[in-house]
């Protein structure tokens, strides 16, 4: 978790997060997470309560034309998914923000970033200025400005 949306992630959460959420890619996935797996962790965090890890790909490198996206897309919503299915209501997953998954350097133009055919929900396509952000309460999505490097 040392680049690009990752970077970001542990800068705001700090450093404890990043080694809670490698400490579970270590006892569940043996120490590399595959594209296509998700979880979902505790933040410690009242406003932004949970993370699903989700990679796009198992080292940097160019993802353009892959499923990749789509494979950690749907990967984040069926982890979420399992986890709300045994949470309490006070612990549900209720709205969700999406990175613009691979637009670093996995070089994935916005058209592909839109995994069209994964659920019955799919976000819209993620312009590499904004987040898709999906609404479970009401089923929709909605785009916002990525603030990167900005306090959330």
């Amino acid at each position: 978790m040392d680049g690009g949306v990752d970077a970001a992630i542990t800068a705001y959460f700090g450093s404890q997060l990043q080694e809670r959420v490698q400490q579970n890619i270590i006892r569940e996935y043996l120490g590399e997470q595959p594209v296509g797996t998700a979880f979902v962790i505790e933040t410690g965090n009242s406003k932004h309560p949970w993370l699903v890890p989700a990679p796009t790909m198992r080292v940097p490198l160019i993802i353009d034309g892959t499923d990749a996206v789509y494979n950690a897309t749907r990967a984040a919503l069926l982890a979420i998914f399992q986890h709300n299915k045994s949470a309490g209501e006070d612990r549900k997953i209720t709205s969700v923000a999406l990175p613009a998954m691979g637009a670093g350097c996995g070089q994935v133009p916005p058209g592909q970033r839109r995994p069209a055919n994964c659920t019955d929900i799919a976000p819209p396509d993620i312009p590499s200025s904004h987040i898709a952000v999906f609404d479970a309460e009401t089923q929709t999505w909605s785009l916002q400005e990525d603030h990167r490097g900005e306090t959330v």
